[in-house]
């Protein structure tokens, strides 16, 4: 009696080059990017414009630039739409 667990035919392993992980183009990936830093400009502005809050110290917080606010956000956001 063979052993349920023992295949009929050898299968062949796949090579290292053929199982790669998926990868987003880059530039599919740049225009994501551009686009989101573009419609958080105003979000980043707003937040900019507004007081300043106070940390749990009572220090006022550090401010970036509004460019570099909304860097930030395009960079969190992008790869979540890359990842799904």
């Amino acid at each position: 009696m063979r052993d349920m667990l023992e295949p009929d035919v050898a299968t062949p392993m796949p090579s290292a080059h053929a199982v790669r992980p998926r990868r987003a183009p880059r530039l599919e990936y740049r225009i994501y990017f551009a686009l989101i830093f573009v419609l958080s400009l105003p979000v980043a502005l707003t937040r900019w414009l507004l007081p300043r809050r106070r940390n749990r110290y009572g220090l006022l917080a550090e401010r970036r630039t509004i460019f570099g606010e909304a860097r930030a956000m395009a960079r969190a956001f992008t790869p979540i739409l890359f990842a799904a």
